[in-house]
């Protein structure tokens, strides 16, 4: 058995152990959000110490928050609720009264607590790591102890090693090994850690390169609950991740049909290296009212856009911010992702999500805080959760 996976003996006491740890010491939590982490993965992956916890908690496949994009289900399960209550429903957020675009990355756009403003009310100190400092800037409020990879602060250099490279499978090791480093000395009772899935856009779950990552993620897992026998988790994924091998043009579509119209790929943001902006779903923002019906025949009859929905509709069915969304709300075939293209419509060969097709999520619930129902959606991990 290799060193970095905890014994079975060891696994067992200290599931059993932990019952008792409140006379020694607070329980930690770790909430753990592996970005990209399509359930392939998890079956394809040497993640032995992941799999013990899985065997010895409670487990499911289950769902994802739509749109399937990383702004939108991390904000969901630090908040516990859906975008309709916290206001973060895309990573990429387009204004049609002003007419400007930003990043959906500010604390000014999340409207409902933070797991970390929630914890401190029941006096628990608690910290967020993240690969991304889009991450931090948008969902740290509340936190005792906040830490993007992309940008860390020279004590986090001191203590956890070099920033890494964000393009790399590096990042994600390093953001581990810094939870690891707050709940063993800082003093934090729950910590939540978000990676980035640039390896996923990368490798296919088969790839040795992306085994390989999982396999020392699954590693550094196993160190971290060898070292805090009395550490609850609970793990998910914001999205799954598919091969896309069509991209899609809206705005071009709808312009050759007289509409005008700004079409704003939800997957959008800074790290266009990942995904090229190109993804499963998509807001469609009318210059004309008038043109609404039109615009409804028209993309219903576009190969690949697999659902259409009106904002009323969409803000319905997927528990979105009816002022936050387009005139529709798209959501693509499987292989397919909308976009910025040079035509209407043209092959593609990226691994993106953004769709419904990237919405099953593994969702792992173990330790004596973690919620013992059967979670349906990622964010029922913090919304379950009971602070003690």
């Amino acid at each position: 058995m290799s060193a970095h996976t905890v014994s079975r003996r060891s696994f067992v006491f200290s599931a059993a152990g932990a019952l008792a740890a409140g006379a020694a010491g607070r329980n930690k939590i770790l909430i753990a959000l592996i970005d990209g982490f399509d359930p392939q993965y998890l079956e394809r992956s040497d993640m032995p110490n992941l799999k013990r916890l899985i065997s010895s908690g409670v487990y499911r496949v289950g769902k994802c928050v739509l749109p399937s994009v990383t702004n939108v289900n991390n904000a969901s399960v630090v908040t516990g609720c859906f975008p309709d209550e916290h206001g973060i429903v895309t990573n990429f957020y387009y204004d049609p009264r002003s007419g400007e675009s930003v990043e959906m990355e500010s604390a000014e756009f999340l409207l409902r607590p933070t797991i970390f403003e929630r914890a401190g009310k029941a006096a628990l100190r608690t910290a967020l790591v993240t690969a991304k400092e889009k991450i931090k800037t948008l969902l740290s409020r509340g936190a005792h102890v906040a830490v993007a990879a992309e940008a860390p602060a020279p004590e986090f250099l001191a203590a956890v090693g070099p920033k890494p490279e964000m393009y790399s499978a590096e990042v994600n090791y390093w953001v581990f090994r810094a939870a690891h480093h707050l709940l063993r000395g800082s003093g934090i009772d729950l910590l939540y850690l978000s990676t980035t899935d640039y390896m996923m856009h990368t490798y296919a779950p088969a790839d040795a390169r992306s085994q390989e990552h999982l396999h020392r993620l699954d590693r550094l897992l196993g160190d971290l609950l060898s070292d805090i026998p009395n550490l609850s988790v609970l793990l998910t994924a914001d999205h799954g991740m598919n091969p896309k091998t069509e991209g899609i043009d809206i705005a071009r579509v709808l312009a050759a049909k007289g509409i005008e119209a700004e079409a704003v790929p939800i997957i959008r943001d800074k790290h266009v290296v990942h995904h090229q902006n190109l993804g499963g779903a998509c807001y469609v923002y009318l210059k004309r009212r008038a043109d609404e019906a039109k615009t409804f025949n028209v993309l219903r009859s576009v190969p690949g856009v697999e659902e259409i929905y009106r904002r009323s509709q969409a803000a319905r069915r997927f528990h979105l911010r009816a002022d936050r969304i387009g005139d529709f709300f798209l959501l693509a075939a499987r292989q397919v992702a909308f976009g910025a293209l040079p035509a209407e419509r043209q092959e593609i060969k990226i691994r993106s999500h953004g769709s419904r097709y990237e919405q099953a999520v593994p969702i792992l619930c173990y330790g004596p805080q973690a919620p013992k129902t059967r979670p349906k959606y990622n964010l029922d991990l913090t919304r379950r959760l009971k602070l003690l």
